[in-house]
């Protein structure tokens, strides 16, 4: 059975990944991102792999964005079966500040 899956940062990373392992499973998929150049990069990887996407470009820190985004994957699709948000950005790195020897 196909599932409709939304996912917000789809474009790198996680939300990638996870777009593409959906696809594999010949998932209804909605990605969403900033980057449309990006989005359609992954939107033509998922399509290799057997899923039907749509694809749309979104901030979603824009007031209204999520909201839309939802009701376009239901315009769509249909019902939503999963919400992943990947949107984020991560750094790592050491603690400034003065180092203890021990």
């Amino acid at each position: 059975m196909s599932r409709t899956v939304v996912i917000t940062g789809a474009n790198s990373g996680i939300g990638r990944a996870a777009a593409r392992e959906f696809a594999g499973r010949g998932d209804r998929l909605v990605l969403a991102a900033r980057s449309p150049a990006t989005l359609a990069e992954v939107r033509d990887e998922c399509r290799a792999a057997g899923g039907d996407v749509l694809v749309v470009p979104v901030d979603v820190t824009a007031p209204g964005a999520l909201a839309a985004l939802a009701d376009a994957a239901e315009a769509e699709f249909g019902a939503i079966d999963a919400w992943m948000h990947t949107a984020a950005v991560m750094t790592y790195g050491r603690r400034p500040g003065p180092r203890r020897r021990i």
